[in-house]
């Protein structure tokens, strides 16, 4: 008999995830960073909500975002994609026929922030849906900020996140877990008010049709 007051295994533990390191090179991340500083004006607050019924909300998430790469999207979009077969072999996830790349460039300053959430519960669309979550760092050197690991979390969730698995947002790194793994990007410090400052990211997710 299984005693559910106690529950152990594949739900309580912290889910598999892929780190890859100097994953776009510094000449890219140059470029990247390069690319948001000349469009800082065009980055919106980021929202949360089901598609569609996006909300800005301060109280669970402050980062701002950009959906345009410009002329770096194709790429980002193909260096995105050569990662997927080893990602999927690496996770123990089943293949799949790819349908879309969703990209995203988001700027954490000071106080950034997002609340855990998985990817697939704000995710509605008709016609695909998130598989796999990918998030690529990138930022000036030297960093001037700490903080903003992304905190993976088991499916069990306790009160206090007695288990979890901090990654830390170093330059070039690539992270990429399933996405309906629980997870939340830690507050970021920051004594520099400069948008080129920022903590920048990249969130990747590869989609499957629903069909």
């Amino acid at each position: 008999m299984t005693d559910k007051s106690n529950p152990t295994g594949v739900f309580d533990a912290i889910p598999p995830y892929l780190v890859r390191e100097g994953f776009l090179g510094s000449e890219l991340v140059n470029k990247l960073i390069e690319f948001a500083v000349e469009n800082e004006a065009r980055f919106q607050e980021s929202t949360t909500g089901m598609t569609g019924n996006e909300q800005v909300r301060p109280e669970w998430r402050i980062s701002r975002l950009l959906r345009d790469f410009g002329p770096l999207k194709q790429e980002i979009k193909s260096r995105f994609k050569a990662v997927l077969p080893e990602a999927l072999e690496f996770l123990g996830m089943p293949d799949f026929d790819l349908y879309h790349v969703e990209l995203e460039i988001v700027a954490h300053g000071n106080g950034a922030f997002y609340n855990t959430h998985i990817d697939t519960a704000i995710d509605k669309d008709d016609e695909s849906v998130r598989v796999l979550t990918a998030v690529y760092y990138f930022h000036t050197q030297p960093k001037v900020f700490s903080g903003g690991n992304i905190r993976l979390l088991p499916l069990r969730q306790t009160a206090g996140d007695s288990v979890y698995c901090d990654i830390s947002p170093e330059n070039d790194r690539l992270l990429l877990f399933p996405s309906w793994v629980p997870h939340r990007v830690m507050p970021v410090v920051s004594e520099s008010v400069q948008f080129s400052d920022s903590r920048f990211a990249i969130n990747c997710w590869y989609r499957k049709s629903r069909i």
